[in-house]
């Protein structure tokens, strides 16, 4: 069991906020061992998902409690469960490794859409293999980490020989390629007056906050200003001040706003992104498709309310339907909504209709966790698979500007009102995966 805690805290040690990135290799390969020598595969798979999960989650259950923390955990965790099984039946650690792979592409799609927050290339951010994202998705970076944890099971010359050509290999795959043309875009993260699950009790407050922030860091001529997701919790078409208060902003500063607004629908919540026009008119409007269950909506309710009460306390979000893209300066700008980063198929659909990218996040419900940072790491990943240079841009998180080979250009400190200021760059070329699935 020693060996199972182990090799769950290595693996766990390769996310953020420790970020070592050859541990998910160490902690894969002791999993793998162990699994061979046990007598209860099933039960050691479980307990090694378990682990790793709560560890890599923890963040999770800070302003909610323990329970649902726990209960994340221990749901992702029966994900695990299959790859005991299959080694119970097969004796195969072959087998076993890419029945991991399998319930990791499950788990990323379902129950409610999936949750592949834990996925192992989510890990990978810094290793030398993070170009193969662009040849085969997140998919292949998560299989030749298990490829190689594999290999080390028995320390071999031979095995060493074939992990080390491997990685010489990977040094031939060429960066992805530079675009023509950028965007000068102000990023604002302009911070809360509270952090928690009551942050947007005092929605007013927050929108003020990126009102001034915006007046005393626009000090230059942009293409257009960045406010992030939940900056407008008050429908500006219900409050007329609001409305009015962007009008100005944009006039006095001669430049395009896209913001994140909750605005309303038939009485229903919606988490949009919205670009207004120099003058304040709404030019575009992209409504968040990829909801988050149990934060934005909560399935299965009744369950949930018995298992925390805050749960009373979510009114369902509605989802949007269609992919809309911001115009800005005659370039394409896809907005991606916080959870929407670990989607797949959304995130696709998003670059192969764009030349860049804008991740518009919250984080000030998870404030002082390391769930800004991962999502950082995954944001990354992102940029590196669709070749798109990426502004991110949190209320409370990290704010960043990364470019198409997951470089990050420049971030900002959590907790803290500030800016970026950055060139997005505009790229049309399709990396090898996008043209396959695309």
């Amino acid at each position: 069991m020693v060996t199972i805690l182990i090799a769950a805290f290595f693996v766990s040690a390769a996310f953020e906020p420790i970020a070592i990135w050859y541990l998910a290799i160490l902690g894969f390969a002791l999993f793998f061992r162990k699994l061979r020598n046990s007598a209860k595969p099933i039960l050691h798979s479980l307990i090694f998902g378990l682990i790793l999960n709560a560890i890599v989650l923890h963040w999770s259950g800070k302003y909610v409690g323990a329970f649902p923390w726990l209960l994340l955990a221990s749901l992702q965790a029966l994900f695990y469960i299959p790859i005991g099984w299959i080694y119970k039946r097969s004796h195969s650690i072959w087998w076993s490794a890419i029945t991991l792979l399998l319930m990791e592409e499950f788990r990323a799609r379902a129950p409610f859409g999936g949750f592949g927050w834990t996925r192992i290339a989510f890990s990978q951010v810094e290793s030398p293999a993070l170009p193969i994202v662009s040849l085969g998705g997140v998919l292949a970076l998560s299989a030749f980490t298990v490829l190689v944890a594999t290999l080390l099971i028995e320390f071999t010359a031979k095995r060493v020989l074939i992990i080390a050509i491997a990685f010489i290999a990977i040094n031939f795959i060429p960066n992805n390629p530079q675009g023509s043309g950028s965007v000068r875009l102000l990023a604002v993260q302009g911070n809360t007056p509270s952090v928690g699950l009551d942050f947007n009790s005092r929605a007013q407050a927050v929108f003020n906050l990126h009102r001034d922030a915006t007046r005393e860091f626009a000090q230059k001529t942009y293409d257009a200003i960045v406010w992030p997701e939940n900056a407008i919790d008050i429908d500006p078409r219900q409050f007329p001040e609001v409305a009015a208060d962007i009008t100005s902003l944009t006039k006095e500063l001669q430049t395009p706003l896209i913001a994140g607004v909750v605005q309303r629908r038939e009485g229903s919540p919606e988490n949009a992104s919205i670009a207004y026009s120099k003058t304040g008119t709404r030019e575009s409007v992209y409504i968040k498709r990829g909801l988050t269950p149990f934060g934005e909506y909560i399935p299965l309710r009744k369950l949930a309310e018995l298992v925390s009460p805050l749960a009373r306390n979510v009114n369902d979000f509605v989802s949007g339907n269609e992919r809309v893209v911001h115009t800005i300066s005659g370039a394409k700008l896809a907005p991606i909504i916080c959870y929407e980063i670990i989607q797949d198929d959304l995130v696709r659909d998003m670059a192969l209709n764009s030349q860049a990218l804008i991740v518009q996040t919250n984080s000030a419900t998870f404030s002082d966790t390391a769930q800004s940072a991962q999502q950082l790491a995954i944001t990354r990943i992102r940029a590196v698979e669709h070749s798109r240079y990426i502004l991110s841009v949190s209320t409370i998180g990290i704010s960043a500007f990364i470019d198409n080979n997951g470089r990050v250009l420049s971030q900002t400190r959590e907790n803290i009102k500030s800016f970026l200021v950055g060139d997005l760059e505009l790229n049309s070329k399709k990396t090898f995966i996008d043209r396959l699935l695309g």
